[in-house]
């Protein structure tokens, strides 16, 4: 009986193991479109400052604290157009501890020591492309070797914000999803959050990731694998340039080895099956349980 119970409530409760941590992966070069004046992140930097703010409040990785910058060097002074410039800044404005980690040799020794547990994240920022102080192409190739990396940080719940056009930005991304590509041509002005990137970051608004806060350079298509689309640019018909999701957002997914796809809340036809299912079992179980044998001796209970 007990057993039989068991296997009902197992059945009931799949899928609501937790995985994964929250994304932001942009078109854009946001980095490049925004400045800090007296204290305040202005146009695209207060962009990065609100996801990254949602990012920090959302990421569930155990005992994991500030942000890892991949990318670039620190710039103390914030000057504009200046991606080390515009992460820091955002980190100042929230008060996050940043670790700046610029060219290939840093970021593979990052990895190496994120393995080890030398290091422990929040968030991981990638630099992107179109602005100073930001990818190279040794450092994108750094990136796409350690792409199982990135993949396995977004899995146990760290979060995860990148920038960029091309291969130097998403050539990591590719590798994780080869039927995703990501592709030159993006309209920032009339863009939109969907109804998935407003439920998945509550403090950004259309206003943060349309022409107000810069342009955007490309969009994605394809096979998101675990991602959804967050934003949707100014084109006709739109277009994916901001995808990612929420808390518990996984990358690959339902291959042999990696976590499941997301399916979300059951349908209520399928929890009305299951609620059946458990009605007829119980109804089974009475009767076994009432049942006589012939010399009126009860039958033993399930």
């Amino acid at each position: 009986m007990k057993r039989i119970l068991l296997a009902l409530l197992m059945l009931l409760t799949a899928g609501g193991t937790a995985w994964g941590g929250p994304v932001i992966l942009g078109g854009d070069d946001l980095t490049d479109h925004g400045s800090r004046v007296l204290g305040a992140n202005l146009e695209g930097w207060l962009y990065i400052q609100k996801a990254i703010d949602n990012l920090n409040t959302s990421a569930t990785r155990p005992a994991a604290s500030g942000i890892a910058a991949l990318g670039s060097a620190a710039n103390p002074a914030f000057n504009g157009g200046n991606a080390g410039g515009a992460i820091g800044s955002a980190a100042d404005v929230l008060g996050l501890a940043v670790s700046f980690f610029d060219g290939a040799a840093a970021i593979n020794g990052f990895f190496a020591d994120l393995l080890a547990a030398n290091v422990n994240p929040r968030i991981i920022w990638l630099a992107g492309t179109g602005a100073q102080n930001d990818l190279d192409n040794l450092e994108g190739a750094a990136l796409t070797a350690n792409a199982a990396a990135i993949n396995s940080f977004v899995s146990s719940g760290g979060g995860l914000m990148a920038h960029g056009s091309g291969p130097t930005a998403y050539g990591w991304l590719s590798a994780l999803l080869p039927g995703l590509t990501e592709t030159g041509g993006c309209s920032s002005g009339g863009a939109t959050l969907t109804p998935a990137g407003a439920a998945a970051f509550p403090g950004l608004s259309n206003s943060d990731i349309d022409s107000n806060a810069g342009p955007c350079h490309s969009h994605f298509e394809g096979d998101f694998g675990g991602l959804v689309t967050l934003a949707l640019d100014g084109a006709n018909p739109k277009r994916p340039y901001i995808i990612g999701g929420g808390s518990q957002t996984v990358i690959q997914c339902g291959q042999p080895n990696q976590p499941p796809c997301p399916t979300g809340v059951p349908e209520p036809s399928s929890l009305m099956l299951l609620g059946a299912g458990a009605i007829g079992l119980g109804w089974t179980i009475r009767r076994a349980r009432s049942y006589k044998r012939p010399g009126g001796d009860r039958a033993p209970s399930v």
